[in-house]
């Protein structure tokens, strides 16, 4: 699956959004709070497609805990409101992005504030023990997210309920996802023990090379990678030569960052790729072989890649790096605010270098 364009309607700051023309490597500028990571956020949906679930996961990626307060039996706050542009919640979010493969894919989110009174909202807690189905909503539920999917071949809906009963999702989304997707935010590291599990996936396929390879351009010295468990926790370590294996943490920030994201794009063949800030923990001077060997592999597994990023250093670094590697499957897209309006302006490969040349501002 590879996203051809993209357009959101109502979710976060963007009242509408069209991004079209979508490549192989996307990079997303503009300046803050113009929405570039609720632009990953919103990808992120929609690659998940039936599981409304992914609303509450998308919280954490910008460091809140997803929670909720029952006052009087009613919600008084619920952790999606904010999803909503201007927080209203008699609007409806849509995303719409269309794929070569399955062509168009529409999801559409509302609230339900009084569910009870739709009478096409039907849920029951289903029991694996032979007992009678009970009601999922009741007078005392206050609030229900629906989630309409609609495909080629393919629609349906689930809803997220939050209540005195807590949060559930009916019916429970079937999986797999239609597209995989792995998001990585600006904020916090993928967990040591998912890294090493995605590390030994690499290694029963005999592609742990790839890894290697790509963190000796930021560590020459680096001689081999090996899972270690210590304390219960499998990590991923490393050989400098000092006689014994280093945690990959202690190299620094960077070589985290950098394993985490290969072995993102490596577990996600078919799939979507996130990236929030992607310079994040890198030094200016790695950065153009380290989208050297983004590209190849983004090739090699066939994921589609979406980054933001604040750095001009990074953004000329992407473009010679695809530029000298004879592919360029690469596209930046600025995001700019006019007024209640999103504007996006893409620079392929000739234009971007005629506003290099020019020191025009594509941040």
């Amino acid at each position: 699956m590879m996203y051809l364009s993209f357009k959101v309607s109502n979710f976060r700051c963007f009242q509408e959004l069209i991004i079209e023309k979508l490549a192989p490597v996307n990079l997303i500028a503009g300046m803050n709070n113009v929405g570039k990571t609720a632009l990953l956020e919103a990808l992120f949906l929609h690659c998940g497609a039936y599981n409304p679930e992914l609303v509450l996961r998308i919280s954490t990626f910008r460091g809140i805990e997803p929670s909720f307060k029952i006052e009087s039996g009613r919600t008084a706050e619920t952790p999606w409101d904010s999803l909503f542009t201007g927080f209203d919640p008699a609007k409806e979010i849509e995303l719409t992005g269309k794929s070569k493969t399955a062509g168009y894919r529409t999801l559409r989110l509302r609230i339900l504030r009084e569910p009870l009174e739709n009478p096409g909202v039907s849920l029951f807690i289903h029991s694996n023990q032979g007992k009678p189905a009970e009601p999922l909503l009741s007078t005392d539920t206050d609030l229900v997210l629906e989630l309409e999917y609609n495909e080629a071949q393919r629609k349906g809906k689930h809803y997220l309920v939050v209540g005195p009963k807590g949060i559930q999702v009916q019916p429970f989304p079937p999986p797999p996802s239609p597209i995989p997707a792995v998001f990585l935010a600006a904020r916090g590291r993928i967990s040591p023990a998912e890294d090493a599990e995605r590390f030994g996936r690499l290694e029963i396929t005999g592609k742990q090379d790839v890894l290697l390879k790509v963190l000796k351009t930021v560590e020459p010295r680096l001689r081999r990678l090996s899972v270690v468990v210590a304390g219960g926790v499998p990590m991923i370590y490393g050989d400098l030569g000092h006689g014994r294996l280093i945690p990959l943490p202690v190299m620094g920030e960077g070589m985290v960052r950098l394993a985490s994201l290969v072995l993102a794009i490596a577990n996600t063949g078919k799939g979507v790729v996130l990236v929030d800030e992607i310079e994040n923990g890198l030094h200016h001077s790695v950065l153009y072989k380290v989208w050297r060997v983004i590209g190849e592999a983004a090739r090699t597994f066939n994921t589609q890649i979406f980054a933001t990023t604040h750095s001009l250093e990074c953004i000329r670094a992407a473009h010679r790096a695809f530029r000298d590697s004879g592919h360029y499957d690469f596209c930046l897209y600025r995001l700019e605010t006019l007024g209640k309006s999103t504007r996006v302006i893409a620079y392929d490969q000739e234009t971007l270098e005629a506003a290099m040349e020019t020191d025009l501002e594509v941040r």
